[in-house]
């Protein structure tokens, strides 16, 4: 595990930490429906990255082989899959209850396929960080735990939002010969943005109105999506799955600091030391020197 593609996934998961706000903030302003914030999510990334491969003449899409188109689909529709989710079960559940069941039961289903597929068990230093991990989104965020109407629709929908996520890190952590990271998060995008356009039609169909609310998309799609996976595709090189869904449990940190920021909610005590047991999980999952890439 490099260090550089450990500071990627780091900064993936800090850059997903602004997704949910603006994910809001578009579909307050402009009253789009959690589908279509999913889906102009989607395409909005993958037709910013696309255009800045086309730009440095390195979209190649005459040199796309079977095994990189079935990766491009399999990842574009899983992508997509956890766009809908996940702002479903926001919009059921409020972003603290979803966020937390989604992005911390990421790492269990990891754990649960290597260990019924590969025969693989966290050692003791990667548990650890896990359970530390779990103990500090749970102090962060259990002042933002809503059991009203439609919450427990909303954890049964987080679920299998972790699930998804997961299967995006597992399906992506052995890297397509000549498939590069901005090439499939590109093109993968598009295609589940493209994949999603019925799907928005059907549950839900919103456009962002005016200045702002494509200022809320543009930076949702470019700054939240396209350059946070291209981050994280590239960290999974030689980050394993495990670690990278641990260390993607920053995400709800990131989100809860904004959120005290702009939406001036309350942290307190709790979610102080929740934020430092995150740390601490990273801490302790950071790589203890740098080596060279293997199947992992």
């Amino acid at each position: 595990m490099r260090t550089r593609d450990f500071l990627l996934v780091l900064l993936a998961a800090a850059l997903w930490g602004t997704g949910g706000v603006l994910g809001t903030l578009l579909a307050d302003d402009g009253q789009v429906p959690p589908a279509s914030v999913a889906m102009w999510r989607m395409l909005v990334a993958g037709s910013a990255l696309s255009l800045w491969l086309v730009a440095r003449g390195a979209l190649r899409l005459r040199s796309l082989t079977a095994p990189m188109l079935r990766r491009l689909l399999a990842t574009g529709a899983l992508i997509a899959a956890f766009e809908v989710l996940y702002f479903t079960s926001i919009a059921l559940a409020g972003v603290g209850l979803a966020t937390l069941v989604a992005i911390g039961s990421a790492p269990a289903w990891v754990v649960l396929w290597d260990w019924v597929r590969r025969g693989d068990r966290p050692d003791a230093r990667r548990t650890l960080a896990l359970v530390v991990a779990l103990a500090g989104l749970v102090a962060l965020l259990g002042s933002s735990l809503d059991a009203g109407d439609g919450a427990l629709a909303g954890v049964a929908l987080s679920i299998a939002t972790g699930a998804v996520f997961a299967g995006v890190t597992v399906v992506n952590r052995v890297a397509v010969p000549g498939l590069g990271a901005a090439r499939l998060t590109a093109l993968a995008f598009s295609a589940g943005g493209l994949m999603l356009v019925p799907v928005a039609v059907l549950l839900g169909w919103g456009a962002p109105a005016g200045v702002v609310s494509w200022g809320y998309a543009l930076a949702l799609g470019i700054g939240s999506t396209a350059l946070a996976y291209l981050a994280y595709l590239t960290g999974l090189q030689t980050v394993p799955p495990f670690v990278a869904t641990v260390v993607a449990l920053v995400e709800p940190l990131v989100a809860a600091v904004l959120g005290a920021l702009i939406f001036v909610e309350r942290i307190g005590p709790g979610g102080l030391l929740g934020g430092a047991a995150l740390a601490s999980a990273v801490v302790l999952l950071r790589p203890q020197r740098d080596e060279p890439a293997t199947l992992h």
